[in-house]
């Protein structure tokens, strides 16, 4: 089995266990049985809020054992050593457990004094600071203090992880384009600036705006849906935790629906870039990157259909070589609605397959 397969099968693993306990508690009520139903406000919620994600965090260990230690060393030919891994994983676990636990902490008080209403303002607000904040999230996480060169918007970053591709972070207007810093030793230098003309064209074409605008959208529907069908009211840890089991169901209807919305943005983005540089020298790149990035070239269109917000270097391609242009509707949109569940306990934002495991990449997933 190569590594790209083995990936898919870990991540379809550990959504596949996620969303079935998720589905077991909802049927048999069990957040209502685990969590007393008070209205104390006290410590004893936000404990309560913090031992529920740091079992969460103890429940995808298991997966992320196999995806950040037994696929490098068994099928990429890496050779991480075990106590530096656990260390970035307990730094980046313990800073996502203590946000989602604040934050769902602060959920409950405005759920009791304001309602729903001021839920769903709070949760949108929370998504706009992620995505300002993004950069700064993942450099916390990392432990990275700051790039290492560049011009402008554009900034070269050191990393670990070799699937690390950067991307785009920050309020649309004010963004900063992310490229790992090897990239410019790594990469033919004609590609490594084609790339970063993709991700200015992203930028510039409005396809990373309508992205972030569709990723919110998708994820203040669910949020609101999610609070519905836990009662239409926060008002303890219990209502908390049903709706955070919605919330993972509907996350989880959203892989399936949005990486078809993702990969048709970026063949429109290909012919976007297309319209402006060679075509051969894109297609080089496509592949240049791709295989770079340690993707898995052999996925079927079937597989691809389900799983693979990114189309296969092959199938973009082919796409180039149609005559005509599509706009870019929603560009990353897939991946950057995941990071923006954060605002909500982020269910599955660190199960799928593109990242698990691998801590550099729960707070910039990977983009084309």
């Amino acid at each position: 089995m190569n590594p790209g397969k083995a990936r898919l099968w870990t991540g379809i693993s550990c959504v596949g266990t996620l969303v079935t306990i998720a589905a077991a508690m909802l049927f048999y009520d069990s957040a209502n049985v685990l969590f007393a139903e008070t209205l104390s406000g006290g410590p004893a919620d936000f404990i309560a809020l913090l031992m529920f994600f740091a079992s969460v965090a103890l429940l995808l260990l298991p997966f992320d054992l196999i995806g950040g230690i037994w696929i490098p060393v068994s099928l990429e030919n890496q050779t991480p050593m075990p106590s530096v891994w656990l260390r970035r994983w307990v730094r980046s676990v313990g800073i996502q457990v203590i946000f989602y636990s604040v934050t769902f902490f602060f959920y409950l008080q405005i759920g009791r004094e304001v309602g729903t209403s001021g839920l769903i303002v709070i949760f949108a607000m929370i998504q706009i600071a992620l995505i300002a904040g993004q950069e700064l999230i993942w450099r916390t996480m990392t432990a990275q203090t700051a790039g290492v060169g560049g011009y402008g918007a554009i900034q070269f970053v050191p990393h670990f992880d070799p699937r690390f591709a950067g991307g785009i972070t920050g309020i649309p207007g004010f963004e900063s384009i992310v490229i790992p810093a090897d990239w410019r030793t790594r990469l033919n230098p004609s590609n490594l600036d084609l790339l970063i003309e993709r991700r200015l064209a992203a930028r510039d074409s409005g396809g990373r705006f309508r992205g972030i605008l569709w990723a919110m959208l998708w994820n203040i529907i669910s949020f609101t849906v999610a609070i519905l069908q836990s009662g239409g009211a926060i008002a303890s840890v219990a209502n908390l935790v049903t709706a955070f089991l919605w919330f993972l169901l509907l996350s989880f209807l959203g892989l399936l629906l949005l990486p078809a919305l993702n990969r048709k943005s970026v063949f429109a983005l290909d012919h976007y870039v297309a319209a402006h540089v060679s075509t051969i020298e894109l297609q080089k790149a496509i592949r240049e990157i791709d295989e770079l990035t340690e993707q898995d070239p052999t996925r079927s269109a079937s597989a691809e259909s389900i799983f693979q917000p990114i189309p296969c270097p092959e199938r973009r391609l082919l796409s180039l070589e149609k005559e005509g242009s599509q706009r870019v509707v929603a560009w990353n949109v897939a991946r950057m609605t995941l990071y923006l569940s954060w605002a909500f306990g982020g269910p599955l934002a660190r199960a799928v397959h593109c990242n698990v495991g691998r801590p550099e990449l729960w707070a910039m997933f990977p983009s084309d």
